[in-house]
């Protein structure tokens, strides 16, 4: 059916053009006025937004330091009394510790000048983080596993349980032969497929004098001990030892007490050095020069984009929507993977959104992007604290499902903060994904 053209409404129409048209007809031959310039940005407060990020590490970083003092105190507990209770009391303080580590792991990719003392030492701020957050690790290099119950530094009894000789196994051949920090404590207090058992703490002398390399844990139920057939009993050249439980309770408890302390140590001394006043790492941001000033926000910021992009989108989500069976989680002992992630997006908004801080200074160059950015951290915690928690055990089928929506907003993240980069005149390097 075609339209009928209303003459009723074409003079009022008509009529109102004229009207408009009359009122500028003696502006009709002036003489053209430059076009006016588009208002100067609003100049970017280097200082304010140093303090605030500095702020935010040493205060995030004393809550990570807590946490740990916390969980030394509740495996102390543990140890004097091993029993179901205990032990869940300090995988909860364990879980706690280390949410709050991750929500401030990112600041580790911003590069500093090191103090020549700090290199001799092998104590930069990139050994202390290999230190404390290595993974993902080899369960079986730290204790026994089900079908290895000898395995690992808690059952080699040619290596003492010390600082010096089990750090010298700290990434020995690996970095996923991890012997100190947060994730060998993790599967001390979890244990594989988080069936740790209290008892293993017990402090008790071996079941056994002298075992060898082919053992097998004894079920409770089994018959009587295997042996071997009469050649190899002659010879001694092969016995088979079945091992009534797990073994060395007394070196898994100096291990653990010995993890713990470490683990408070280097966390203690990335706090002192993040101290605004007088910290070593703080003491480089209060540049006089803007131009210095600029060049560490940039780190910053730069820092922040590729956790989002290396850590969360190349590591997280990439094993998750790659690997039939999940080998390279972070923390698979506690099922923390899912937290994990958005504990670390947490500590990325949190960082922009401190008093003075960067969305702050993106809102006084364009509020509509502030908003924006701010928008889409929103939608993204949302999502990521919606995935559930055994996202890692599902087919990945489904892990695709559950994942793949959640990366698309991930993109559209690293596309704001990339503007957001733009207007706040920081030079970072350009996005190696697309985000379009």
């Amino acid at each position: 059916m075609k339209s009928k053209f209303n003459l009723n409404v074409f003079p009022i129409a008509l009529w109102l053009a004229l009207v408009l048209g009359l009122s500028g007809c003696d502006k009709l031959f002036e003489q053209p006025k430059q076009a006016e310039q588009a208002p100067e940005q609003a100049q970017v407060n280097t200082e304010a937004l140093l303090s605030a990020a500095n702020l935010y590490v040493y205060t995030q970083m004393s809550e990570a330091l807590s946490g740990a003092q916390e969980l030394d105190s509740v495996i102390t507990s543990l140890l004097h009394h091993p029993n179901p209770g205990t032990l869940e009391e300090a995988q909860l303080a364990w879980i706690k510790a280390y949410s709050a580590y991750i929500k401030v792991s990112f600041f580790s990719r911003v590069p500093r000048f090191e103090k020549p003392q700090f290199r001799d030492q092998n104590d930069t701020y990139a050994r202390i983080e290999e230190r404390i957050d290595s993974w993902p690790i080899e369960p079986g290099y730290i204790d026994y596993l089900p079908l290895y119950p000898l395995s690992g530094i808690v059952n080699d009894l040619t290596l003492k349980i010390n600082e010096e000789d089990v750090s010298a196994q700290h990434g020995f051949s690996d970095m996923r032969f991890a012997s100190l920090g947060f994730h060998p404590i993790e599967f001390l207090l979890f244990g594989e497929n988080g069936k740790r058992s209290a008892k293993d703490f017990i402090p008790q002398e071996n079941s056994i004098e002298v075992v060898s390399a082919d053992t097998a844990i004894k079920e409770d139920d089994s018959d009587e001990l295997s042996h071997s057939d009469d050649k190899n009993s002659e010879t001694h050249e092969h016995v088979h030892v079945e091992i009534d439980g797990p073994q060395n309770h007394n070196r898994r408890r100096d291990y653990l007490r010995l993890l713990s302390a470490l683990v408070v140590k280097n966390l203690q001394k990335l706090t002192d050095r993040w101290e605004p006043a007088h910290g070593y790492y703080a003491k480089q941001w209060r540049q006089p020069q803007p131009s210095q000033q600029l060049a560490s926000l940039t780190l910053v910021y730069q820092s922040m984009v590729d956790s989002i992009q290396k850590t969360l989108l190349e590591k997280h989500f990439s094993v998750l929507l790659n690997q039939k069976q999940v080998d390279d989680l972070r923390s698979p002992f506690s099922n923390q993977d899912v937290n994990n992630m958005h504990d670390l997006v947490m500590g990325i908004e949190s960082l922009l959104n401190m008093e003075s801080g960067f969305i702050s200074a993106l809102r006084d160059q364009d509020a509509e992007s502030a908003d924006k950015m701010t928008a889409v951290f929103k939608r993204l915690l949302r999502d990521m604290k919606q995935l559930p928690q055994n996202l890692t055990s599902l087919p990945l089928d489904k892990r695709k499902a559950r994942i793949l929506p959640v990366q698309e907003k991930v993109l559209q993240l690293l596309e704001q903060l990339y503007k957001g980069a733009i207007m706040l005149q920081l030079p970072i390097r350009a996005l190696p994904v697309s985000t379009s």
